[in-house]
């Protein structure tokens, strides 16, 4: 029945997402299809719906320096298929194959869709967080943060800069006292 779900929530994102000033936001032009096919039968994962339906919109945003990372280019040198290939076959521990770090916090560390938990009538996946430089175990998994790309969007990208910046960019005046 809510089979389109996951379209209406990242539709809801991209509008919020518009609101921004294009000074502190980039949002880059859809994504060739045929990347997300190749992507996908190079590891042999399938990308979440909600996911490829945010890159037939844009491939990849940049919001503050938070970002969630398109298939292929992006501003600070990161795409998915690179991010992808480095931190499953560079990296002294590596990530768990059915991992795919979208969204890089800055210090190495990643918000990666969980393959393996699917959401949403199977068109999202868990997000998790991985720490880069903590050994996960199959009884120490990294933790579940949100259910679906549009909830880890919402919070982390749009609502943490909304804690301490407006919609054109200018710090909030805040009151002490």
């Amino acid at each position: 029945m809510k089979t389109n779900n996951y379209k209406l929530m990242i539709e809801n994102i991209i509008k919020e997402l518009r609101k921004f000033s294009d000074d502190i936001m980039t949002l880059n032009p859809p994504v060739n299809t045929e990347l997300i096919v190749k992507f996908e039968k190079k590891y042999q994962l399938e990308l979440p719906n909600d996911y490829k339906y945010l890159l037939s919109q844009f491939n990849g945003i940049t919001l503050m320096g938070d970002e969630v990372l398109g298939i292929t280019f992006s501003n600070y040198g990161y795409d998915l298929a690179s991010t992808y290939e480095f931190e499953h076959f560079n990296v002294q521990i590596p990530q768990f194959d059915y991992l795919i770090p979208f969204s890089p916090d800055g210090r190495g560390n990643f918000y990666c869709f969980d393959t393996s938990k699917k959401t949403n009538n199977g068109n999202s996946c868990k997000i998790v967080f991985w720490c880069s430089n903590h050994e996960y175990s199959e009884t120490d998994e990294p933790e579940i943060t949100h259910d679906n790309l549009s909830d880890c969007i919402s919070e982390c990208i749009i609502g943490w800069t909304l804690e301490d910046y407006n919609y054109d960019g200018s710090r909030k005046v805040t009151c002490n006292g």
